[in-house]
């Protein structure tokens, strides 16, 4: 798993029990709300999400889908 990998599970690890947070994962990571969860997304069903544990990876997939269901979500 790279750094960068790494930042953006920790980040959204932090941000979980807040419900995530968009505009602070836009500014670290230059990356759109949809982008952002679409690679959390690809990240949580990788080897590395393992350490986070299944509650955690669970309400983060849920975060993820959610947002991504929100029409302005896919929007670049």
């Amino acid at each position: 798993m790279s750094v960068y990998e790494n930042d953006l599970l920790e980040f959204a690890t932090e941000w979980a029990p807040y419900g995530g947070n968009d505009e602070e994962a836009y500014l670290r990571f230059g990356l759109t709300p949809g982008e952002f969860h679409r690679r959390l997304i690809h990240l949580l069903a990788s080897p590395a999400a393992r350490a986070l544990g299944g509650a955690t990876i669970t309400k983060l997939r849920e975060q993820c889908i959610d947002r991504l269901s929100r029409p302005a979500a896919g929007r670049a």
